[in-house]
């Protein structure tokens, strides 16, 4: 059998002897209790001005230009660069012109100082007919269609799906934790015989954090995958993320392609058991455990984990993501 509590009673101990109602939660407490309650709402109190004074602290502490430093330093990184692919075609470019203008002209001088000889000669000589006309007629008409053709040297200025300067801007609220497509960039059967600009590549497009210690992990998707798809899901040290080759960099630790694995610099297939499960739309997490010195591969669909022992002699830190997608199409 239950007791019912007067309406009055002490909302903490069920007394009768209710003197006080709190005007915040209407609730009923003696003498005794509203002393504790009250105590309980001055805790409160005292924790959210610790809060308050403590964000205060750090934000007065912080100035705009030093919150603003790492982001713009990665801006003009990324202008310089910009600046350095569009110095680089323009010289190729302008070589390219150069060499293709002297050697066109030369080709063409050559052959009207042939044909020069010829007439000189035959005017000289008396020695010519209808038939030798004619052929010097035709060679005219040739040489006179070479210099059109060259005069119809232009610049053309591509057009493409593909960024020559991937575009750049600031995004905010985000965590180590995000889902990136990686598309199937088209690049040559060799590596070194094309431009970076054609690589897909994580590491300065996506995502330039460096890791020094703790567990951080990275989600991104497969958008498309084929047959001639090749790949580098891993890592690299930072001082060596300008390495032009990604699959020559003696820092990184991954896997790739074919069953292949790299450990610093050692490839070697069917480490540990990996396979190259993958399909489109698979959806993978890597995740960096700088503490244990290790590197892990989650296929989401599979729900196969591929774990690396990374040598710190070989990779040092800081870690940077390395992801890369190739397609030979």
């Amino acid at each position: 059998m239950s007791l019912k509590h007067p309406k009055n009673s002490c909302a903490t101990c069920g007394e009768v002897a209710a003197a006080f109602t709190c005007r915040g939660c209407s609730e009923n407490f003696c003498l005794l209790h509203t002393n504790e309650h009250r105590q309980g709402l001055e805790k409160q109190m005292n924790q959210i001005v610790l809060t308050h004074n403590h964000l205060k602290t750090e934000v007065i502490a912080q100035t705009t230009e030093q919150f603003c430093h790492s982001f713009l330093r990665q801006i003009e990184q990324w202008e310089q660069q910009s600046i350095d692919k569009v110095r680089q075609v323009a010289n190729d470019t302008r070589q390219q012109v150069l060499t293709t203008i002297q050697h066109r002209t030369d080709n063409l001088k050559e052959k009207i100082a042939t044909l020069t000889q010829q007439l000189n000669k035959a005017r000289k000589d008396g020695g010519y007919f209808e038939a030798d006309l004619d052929s010097w007629t035709e060679k005219l008409q040739k040489l006179q269609q070479l210099f059109r053709e060259q005069q119809k040297v232009q610049i053309y200025q591509e057009t493409s799906t593909i960024p020559f300067i991937s575009k750049i801007s600031l995004i905010e609220g985000l965590d180590d934790t995000f889902t990136n497509p990686i598309p199937n960039i088209p690049y040559g059967s060799h590596y070194q015989d094309i431009k970076q600009d054609y690589c897909d590549d994580y590491l300065m497009t996506r995502d330039r954090s460096e890791y020094s210690s703790g567990s951080h992990s990275i989600r991104f998707k497969i958008e498309q995958y084929g047959p001639n798809s090749s790949f580098l899901l891993g890592i690299i040290s930072k001082p060596s993320s300008q390495s032009n080759n990604p699959y020559e960099n003696p820092t990184f630790y991954g896997w790739g392609e074919k069953n292949r694995v790299y450990r610093g610099g050692d490839v070697q297939y069917n480490y540990h058991g990996y396979k190259t499960y993958i399909r489109t739309d698979d959806l993978f997490t890597l995740n960096m455990d700088c503490a244990r010195e290790t590197i892990s591969l989650t296929n989401e669909r599979t729900g196969r984990t591929n774990v690396l022992d990374v040598d710190i002699t070989k990779c040092p830190f800081p870690w940077q993501p390395n992801v890369r997608f190739l397609s030979d199409s």
